[in-house]
């Protein structure tokens, strides 16, 4: 895939991991089109010219970033796909967040829809980007949680699966789509992100993984003697995509993480990145003891 670390801009990188990182799920699900990893490559590839030229100058992806109202991580991986939609010669994007509604309740929303210049079709994407940490069983999905173990990989597939990708079939989407004198031709599911495996165990993928996606580890707080020693960064939500680049947030040293996690009151899920040179090498989460509980926790 390419190096997001080739650009030195962290809004640039992120696009260019957005594109083309492997995606999570490799799957073949009737009525639904997962893109490959080749295809992410090729888009990524062939965007190389424009990332470079907002690496020299960021501004315009930062114009349309700072836009934005919803600060959630989804929404920011949606906007940046959309600046690729809006800058790339083959797919043109004709609507973004398309509500659905009956009356006054609100059915589902379009995250894309899309054109196929070269072949005319129009496209309905879905994109989701997910942070899941194995426990268990880990080759079922249905042991993989998202770092607060509010999400699942198995009930998010399900939702995208059996609600998302289906909202065209509905009559009231229908009616819309024929109002805009569009008709759907496929459905495309985008799904990217970072699969967390637990720290010092022999753990196997979930079923469906793509066998290129990309992975960390979670340790828990109490066995931060298992990682490697390194100069250690506390993630912040909106760094949690591609790698980092000479962060400017001070690090801490092994010893130091762990007297950090010691006496830290609000103990929480958090998302640590191994620095080395400048440059991160090994991203994971730390997670309280408990956390394999299931009680909720706070992000």
């Amino acid at each position: 895939m390419m190096n997001p670390l080739s650009y030195t801009n962290a809004e640039v990188r992120d696009l260019a991991w957005s594109l083309a990182s492997p995606p999570l799920l490799q799957r073949q699900d009737a009525g639904v089109h997962w893109p490959d990893d080749a295809w992410f490559t090729a888009i990524g590839h062939e965007f190389g010219d424009t990332l470079r030229q907002l690496d020299a100058d960021p501004q315009p992806l930062r114009d349309l970033l700072a836009r934005r109202k919803d600060q959630r991580l989804g929404n920011y991986f949606e906007v940046l796909w959309r600046y690729w939609l809006d800058h790339n010669p083959r797919y043109a994007l004709l609507h973004a967040n398309l509500p659905v509604r009956n009356h006054e309740r609100t059915l589902g929303e379009f995250d894309l829809i899309v054109q196929d210049r070269r072949s005319g079709a129009v496209l309905h994407w879905e994109l989701a980007v997910k942070f899941y940490l194995g426990c268990a069983d880990t080759g079922q999905a249905a042991n993989w949680w998202g770092p607060g173990r509010r999400d699942r990989l198995d009930i998010k597939t399900d939702h995208l699966l059996h609600h998302q990708t289906r909202l065209s079939r509905h009559p009231q989407a229908q009616a819309l789509l024929a109002e805009l004198g569009l008709r759907i031709d496929a459905t495309w599911l985008i799904m990217k992100g970072r699969l967390f495996y637990p720290c010092g165990r022999t753990t196997g993928a979930p079923s469906g993984a793509n066998p290129r996606h990309v992975r960390g580890f979670w340790v828990h707080g109490n066995r931060l003697d298992l990682l490697r020693p390194a100069h250690w960064l506390i993630l912040e939500r909106h760094q949690w995509l591609a790698p980092l680049q000479r962060p400017t947030a001070p690090v801490m040293d092994s010893r130091e993480l762990r007297e950090w996690w010691r006496d830290d009151p609000h103990r929480r899920p958090v998302c640590i990145a191994a620095i080395v040179e400048g440059v991160e090498v090994e991203r994971g989460f730390v997670v309280p003891e408990d956390w394999e509980a299931g009680d909720d926790q706070p992000l």
